[in-house]
């Protein structure tokens, strides 16, 4: 994938039919997390539009292109779809993207659909949705959307969203734990982190591509040797052996915290109203987009 202006895949193309939606039905599979596409550079911003309407969809990439000549020190990357299907397939294949943003009314697989697919498949990408309609804004919610615009678009408040989307990414993306192993030291974002557990006197970080670090030996206390990850909002310390990523936490029980990946933690019986009332904080005062 090449740095803007970006390759556009697929051909653009209007439909005829287009298959009736009720909004608040959303039944789909839970599946297997995708990995993001690699980057192109430092904190390069990888964009997915997905729009069949061919009008509007080149007035979005206009738009971008207006965005990106505004903010000529912005590293951004801009792929094209028409369809909820071709998109979902190249997230599959390839990974996915740091930012969607998404047509609602879709032949085929609609918008929010096409958000709540890409959730089931626990990607955290941003989700800007553009549509002619409100009807579909309280459900955008539910696939927890960045932004809701209304079309025609109007290109002030069309930047002031994708400000909000790069400066929330350069924050998750400078947001770093250094990680001393037996023949490096690896920066890792936080956000990649789902937990790390003592072993012994060392430490094993799990992270969302489903691999494991394994640091090397650290001396004195674990709160100490993971001081710095404590030192971030969405990190939380769980009994003596365990700190946690609230982002990847999905439920919380009595014994256990359930993780994305189908992973969990034990939680300690005396710390359960604190696990469960830290978790809940979290994502009240805003989750992934102000907790660094």
């Amino acid at each position: 994938m090449r740095l803007f202006p970006a390759s556009e895949t697929g051909v653009l193309q209007t439909f005829i039919h287009a298959e009736k939606y009720t909004p608040g039905m959303l039944r789909l599979k839970k599946l297997p997390r995708v990995h993001k596409i690699k980057r192109e550079g430092d904190y390069a911003l990888q964009i997915a539009l997905c729009d069949d309407e061919i009008t509007s969809h080149e007035r979005t990439m206009d738009l971008i292109r207006q965005y990106k000549q505004i903010h000529s020190e912005r590293t951004l990357s801009l792929s094209s779809f028409t369809s909820g299907k071709e998109l979902i397939n190249h997230v599959d294949e390839h990974g996915g993207f740091d930012l969607y943003i998404l047509d609602c009314i879709m032949p085929g697989m609609n918008g929010i659909e096409l958000g709540a697919a890409l959730r089931m498949r626990d990607d955290m990408g941003f989700l800007i949705y553009l549509t002619t309609s409100p009807d579909f804004a309280l459900d955008s919610y539910r696939v927890d959307a960045f932004d809701y615009l209304l079309k025609p678009v109007r290109s002030e408040l069309f930047f002031q969203s994708l400000d909000k989307a790069y400066r929330s990414f350069s924050q998750i993306m400078q947001a770093t734990v250094a990680i001393k192993t037996t023949d490096s030291i690896r920066m890792i974002p936080i956000t990649d982190i789902r937990y790390a557990e003592r072993i012994d006197k060392h430490i094993d970080y799990h992270l969302t591509d489903n691999t494991v670090i394994h640091s090397t030996s650290f001396n004195g206390s674990f709160q100490n040797a993971v001081a710095g990850l404590l030192a971030h909002k969405r990190m939380l310390l769980v009994g003596s052996s365990f700190v946690v990523n609230l982002f990847h936490v999905t439920e919380v029980t009595r014994s256990d915290l359930l993780l994305t990946g189908n992973l969990h933690v034990p939680v300690p019986r005396r710390m359960y109203e604190i696990v469960k009332r830290e978790w809940a904080d979290f994502w009240l005062n805003g989750g992934r987009y102000h907790a660094f």
